[in-house]
């Protein structure tokens, strides 16, 4: 990268971006297979270890603009490669593998949960989904049924204390989908 001239300091009109004056050098080029040439702007200082190669058909648009769109395209494919990792459905013990459509669609509608129920979670508000799984999903729990309701007791745990704050009052304190059967939370 250091043999390549003509760097140039831009500044990416984000308020909220981590870095917003990486650098870029630009050049026209022909791929194959390909009609007509492409714009390639290589981008350093982005919080990468190694620069970003972006290409692009449009030679109008400034380069902050460009380079901006795309980290907000990356943003949202991280999102959606994260998710699909952590809930990857086929993964499942089903000898039917899901069509894509339907796996993209619950891949996003758990990964919402997770982030509602995050957002419940006083200090774990900007966690991702295997976080909040490990911390408070994923453990023990007793189940006893008593007089038509059923308490849940959870063990004592270091994050007790922050499930606890969760104003589950105004959840819904009965089960629809198990005939209306009353549920009580206890924490240790």
């Amino acid at each position: 990268m250091d043999k390549i001239q003509g760097w140039e300091k831009i500044t990416i009109p984000h308020g909220k971006r981590k870095y917003p004056n990486p650098q870029v050098s630009q050049s026209i080029i022909s791929l194959r297979d390909y009609e007509g040439q492409v714009r390639q702007v290589i981008v350093r200082g982005a919080g990468h270890e190694k620069p970003s190669f972006l290409i692009s058909n449009d030679f109008d648009v400034p380069v902050e603009l460009l380079v901006g769109n795309y980290s907000r395209r990356w943003r949202v494919e991280n999102v959606i490669s994260e998710a699909v990792n952590f809930f990857y459905l086929n993964a499942l013990s089903s000898p039917i593998l899901i069509k894509v459509h339907f796996d993209v669609v619950m891949t996003m509608v758990a990964d919402t949960l997770y982030s509602m129920l995050a957002q419940k979670l006083r200090g774990f508000e900007q966690c991702d989904a295997p976080k909040i799984y490990r911390h408070f999903v994923q453990g023990k729990a007793n189940l006893s049924v008593k007089e038509g309701g059923v308490i849940i007791t959870y063990p004592r745990r270091a994050h007790n204390p922050i499930l606890r704050a969760v104003p589950w009052q105004r959840l819904p304190q009965s089960l629809s989908w198990l005939d209306g059967i009353k549920y009580t939370l206890k924490f240790g």
